[in-house]
């Protein structure tokens, strides 16, 4: 194996996480290191989904992007250029749930415009006509702007959250598990209004999910997440057909499948996450681990490309 440092082809990446730490002190000097020297690099018009088990590090990553949290060590570089206004603007970020992040006490205009005030984009009859065309945009009634979010279903929350997202122009949207909070039958009507938007916008999507099922609807590469690390990322459909890593290969066989007349459940995966206070040493993986031996759990495995697979790279001792 050999070690890899992944991109995509022309155009060039828009976003780059090089080394990326984010760390948050505790009582007592202890420290939770939720992401741990993530390298990732998003190009325009692409989507990267980012997947993982609860409690790897992937909302934080995701926040980190649009600027919430500040990097512990590493960088995030937006055409090159770490932070600022610019990229405050043109990163904009899709929460899980649509309930809690709308404000209640605004109607769904003043929603959709407020990041268009918060950047000073516009007087405030452009604002108007703006949210105007947003509404129209993510399928729903003009007369809808003046309502508040109490009055919608979780489904229309998450268009007005698009269409608050959209509002500045940007060219990243991170979503961070946007259909967790979806009814089955609504999340197909989400995943097809992202893709059309990114189609006609040349948006670039960072899609933070635990469903597996949606990412290979909507992804062009896929990075998966355990423990603040990345230990696998390669195009989806090499990915799913040929998963490298045993993390990787058990979250493919935890999805749910149609079969003999029914819906058979996925296999579930062996154990827990471990704590991020205390990961296990070499693969933190290996106590979870079929194949895990002597070298696992002594030695951490680097994120390299295994023989044959030049556009792809697994963090496994095993990985060829």
């Amino acid at each position: 194996m050999s070690v890899v440092a992944l991109s995509t082809a022309a155009p060039p990446p828009i976003l780059e996480l090089d080394k990326l730490e984010i760390s948050f002190p505790l009582e007592g000097g202890r420290i939770l290191r939720a992401v741990a020297g993530v390298d990732l690099t998003l190009a325009r018009g692409e989507t990267l989904a980012l997947v993982g088990e609860s409690g790897c590090g992937k909302t934080t990553l995701g926040r980190a992007v649009v600027g919430l949290y500040p990097p512990t060590a590493g960088s995030i570089r937006f055409h090159g250029q770490s932070g600022g206004t610019t990229a405050r603007r043109a990163i904009q970020m899709i929460f899980q749930d649509p309930y809690g992040s709308l404000n209640p006490r605004l109607p769904i205009g003043e929603v959709i415009a407020e990041p268009l005030k918060i950047h000073r984009i516009g007087s405030r009859a452009e604002r108007r006509e703006r949210a105007r065309e947003l509404i129209q945009q993510v399928g729903l009634p003009v007369d809808a702007l003046n309502r508040y979010p109490h009055q919608f279903s979780g489904g229309q929350r998450q268009r007005i959250a698009i269409a608050r997202a959209l509002a500045p122009e940007p060219e990243i949207i991170v979503a961070d598990e946007p259909l967790s909070a979806l009814d089955v039958s609504i999340q197909s009507q989400i995943l097809n209004l992202m893709a059309a938007l990114k189609e006609s916008r040349g948006l670039a999507y960072l899609f933070i999910s635990h469903d597996l099922a949606a990412v290979h609807h909507i992804a062009d590469r896929v990075a998966v997440m355990y423990l603040g690390r990345i230990v696998e990322l390669g195009r989806r459909d090499a990915l799913f057909a040929r998963p490298s890593h045993p993390y990787t290969q058990a979250l493919i066989q935890a999805i749910p499948r149609i079969g003999q007349g029914k819906r058979r459940r996925g296999r579930a995966i062996a154990g827990d996450v471990p704590s991020p206070l205390a990961p296990p040493p070499g693969c933190a993986f290996h106590p979870r681990c079929p194949k895990a031996q002597e070298i696992c759990r002594v030695e951490r495995p680097v994120l390299a490309s295994p023989a044959g697979r030049p556009d792809h790279a697994a963090a496994c001792h095993f990985a060829d």
